[in-house]
């Protein structure tokens, strides 16, 4: 759970765990976005300090909650000089999707699409109606755009932990 200090403390374990029996890992974070990886290897390397990294990869407007819940996983990664992941797409591109589909896009926002949109899981996309259906006002949206969007978050943390392992 994104609020639960235990939660990220196990998490923490976990990596430390597979950093000591795989050396060569990377922590892959849903909470940056990709048009800040830049920041993060900025960070990792030592050029910026903590302040920098929340800053310039926008922590606050972006992910929101408290970063000091997830400083004990930051600071081992750096510590250990463990490559982080921004995983996450951009908010401006989720907007964008929400608003227009994928079919709406410009060719430019099209590049930043993954490759490969699954759309053949049902079990996935009754969930999806279920979480849809929780929220205050869900009959007035768009539920087929409201699917393109989590499709568009969870393909590019997929495309993006995939690519990084090809390479």
């Amino acid at each position: 759970t994104h609020d639960n200090f235990a939660h990220h403390l196990n998490q923490l374990e976990v990596i430390k765990r597979l950093h000591h029996a795989y050396p060569d890992i990377a922590i892959g974070m849903e909470m940056f976005q990709k048009p800040f990886q830049q920041t993060l290897d900025a960070y990792i390397a030592g050029n910026i300090n903590e302040q920098e990294l929340l800053r310039k990869s926008e922590w606050f407007e972006r992910w929101r909650y408290d970063y000091r819940l997830y400083r004990p996983i930051l600071d081992y990664a750096r510590t250990n000089s463990i490559p982080l992941l921004a995983l996450n797409v951009s908010t401006e591109l989720k907007q964008r999707v929400l608003e227009v589909g994928f079919e709406g896009l410009t060719p430019q926002e099209q590049t930043e699409v993954p490759a490969e949109i699954d759309r053949s899981d049902l079990a996935y996309i009754k969930r999806l109606r279920e979480v849809f259906h929780q929220h205050p006002g869900s009959e007035k949206r768009n539920f087929d755009r409201f699917v393109d969007v989590q499709l568009l978050w969870d393909e590019t943390m997929a495309e993006t932990a995939a690519l990084y392992l090809q390479t």
